[in-house]
């Protein structure tokens, strides 16, 4: 018996050092979470399958960290052990204390990595106290850090986006037409310099053939001859166009909304791209706050406003908006889809909400007064518009005859357009401060010049999940279950509680009889 108690173990024993050692060279993690937040996507794992030299990756973190800082040291050290992992041995990582030795605080400021001072609590104690928090990549020659990691939330994002920049040979480029040039798309530009290089133009002279693709936003005059010529002409040669234009300039303080005229929507209606000159209003909105008169006192109250739609309706089939949970509209129009050329096609992306309608010419009230006090899902009662989308195909030229250009082109059948009628969209101060707004633009480029890895990444960890409202009978209904049910509970067990108490004595009682 002992011996085959010994040999049993013997057996086991070897089983795990076999199980051991193929976990060295094999590694699984099964993550059942809500689009697999804790595990790395594909994109992910080519990104580091693909290095062809060494990267390093040191980690400035202080181990004394903040309680709410706790758990970040060890997601940073989770997730870069799986990148570790299929890496094919290409990427190594080591965490380092600056704290106690001056030699590792000055590299790491030299890197970037500065402390930052936190406010902790401590044995009825308050502390300041100096923590680091960050990456620092090596490649060869190259340098890029994260310098504060205060969040994990987009860390994957962060870490992929560093080692696809620090890796690549050479970085795409997108071109910039901000017309008034009041430097209003900063936020944005901040977050694609991250990955593209950056420049602004102002479309008087041809726009070079290395650009990956052209944004052009808010623009609200008439442009130049040679504005139109140069935009026609990087579209014929298969030129990607991102546009944020509005069809309606409004006022929010003057509560005023002009129609915008301007030689530009007369290039776009020659391709078959038409904006409606109207304004936009859904039930599902965002808020602006008022001042209204509460007795003797004016107080600040925020009002739903229409004209702001929040958007999650989204084309599910189109892999750059189809993550995306919330997205907002500033004063945006329809686009009208009615009018498209039969050699070019349009994919819609984003819709409002089925509660949706529009504010008209010659009218264009943008007050809120009409919208107060008011169930806005009963009024509003419009299928939904559809407020972005793209155009592909073949676009022909109109300014053949207007062109010096010696290599000027007549027609393309590669070129395209991606349209959002409204460019407060990214405009600092506005929309540039939604994160959803911000993805969709980010998402935009990289679908626009084929850079698809980082859109799988981005915008994994959602942020807007609204509650489905029901019906107000139903919310009674679940109301009473919430109050009964537990009470219905409790009794029920009482009841099977005191039948099994009655049963057990009356088989102690036969017992003894």
């Amino acid at each position: 018996m002992k011996k085959k108690i010994t040999i049993d173990i013997i057996i086991l024993i070897a089983i795990l050092i076999f199980v051991n050692l193929i976990s060295i060279s094999v590694f699984k993690r099964f993550d059942l979470s809500r689009g697999k937040i804790y595990s790395l996507s594909s994109s992910s794992k080519t990104a580091v399958k693909e290095l062809d030299d060494r990267l390093i990756i040191k980690a400035y973190f202080s181990k004394n960290m903040p309680g709410e800082y706790a758990d970040s040291r060890r997601f940073v050290q989770d997730i870069l052990s799986e990148y570790q992992a299929y890496s094919q041995g290409n990427l190594k990582f080591e965490f380092l204390d600056p704290a106690d030795e001056q030699e590792l605080k000055k590299e790491a400021q030299q890197n970037g990595i500065m402390p930052v001072s936190m406010r902790v609590i401590q044995d009825d104690k308050l502390e300041i106290r100096e923590v680091y928090m960050g990456l620092v990549f090596h490649y060869q020659d190259k340098i890029e850090s994260l310098p504060m990691i205060k969040n994990t939330q987009g860390l994957e994002y962060d870490v992929t986006g560093k080692i696809k920049k620090i890796t690549a040979t050479g970085l795409k480029k997108i071109a910039i037409f901000d017309p008034d040039e009041k430097n209003k798309f900063a936020t944005i530009i901040q977050f694609l310099s991250e990955s593209y290089e950056i420049s602004k133009i102002d479309l008087t002279r041809p726009v070079e053939n290395d650009i990956d693709a052209l944004i052009i936003a808010g623009v609200e005059d008439s442009l130049e001859m040679s504005q139109l010529v140069n935009i026609d002409q990087y579209l014929m040669q298969d030129g990607n166009i991102i546009l944020f234009q509005d069809r309606i300039v409004t006022d929010i303080q003057q509560q005023s909304a002009t129609p915008i005229n301007s030689n530009l929507f007369r290039l776009l209606n020659t391709f078959g791209i038409t904006i409606k000159p109207n304004l936009i209003i859904d039930a599902q909105c965002g808020q602006v706050t008022v001042q209204q008169q509460r007795g003797m006192f004016r107080m600040q109250t925020p009002v739903s406003y229409p004209f702001f739609p929040v958007i999650n309706n989204v084309n599910k089939d189109n892999i750059l908006v189809k993550n995306l949970d919330y997205m907002q509209l500033i004063f945006a129009s329809e686009i009208d889809t009615t009018n498209i050329g039969e050699d070019i096609s349009f994919e819609p992306l984003l819709y409002t909400s089925e509660n949706s309608s529009e504010v008209t010419m010659p009218q264009l009230d943008i007050s809120y007064y009409p919208f107060l006090n008011i169930d806005l899902k009963k009024v509003l009662i419009d299928e939904p518009k559809v407020v972005a989308g793209i155009y592909r195909g073949t676009f022909v030229s109109n300014f053949m005859d207007h062109t010096k250009e010696e290599n000027a082109v007549g027609s393309t059948e590669f070129g395209k357009i991606l349209l959002v009628s409204d460019s407060d969209f990214i405009k600092d101060g506005a929309g540039a401060g939604v994160p959803g707004n911000r993805d969709f633009v980010l998402n935009a480029v990289d679908y626009m010049v084929s850079e698809g890895t980082l859109i799988e990444i981005r915008s994994r960890e959602t942020q807007f999940n609204p509650l489905k409202e029901i019906k107000p009978g139903a919310r009674k209904l679940v109301r009473w279950v919430n109050i009964l049910f537990p009470s219905l509970l409790l009794i029920l067990f009482g009841i099977l509680h005191y039948r099994k108490e009655l049963k057990r004595r009356k088989q102690i009682g036969e017992l003894y009889e």
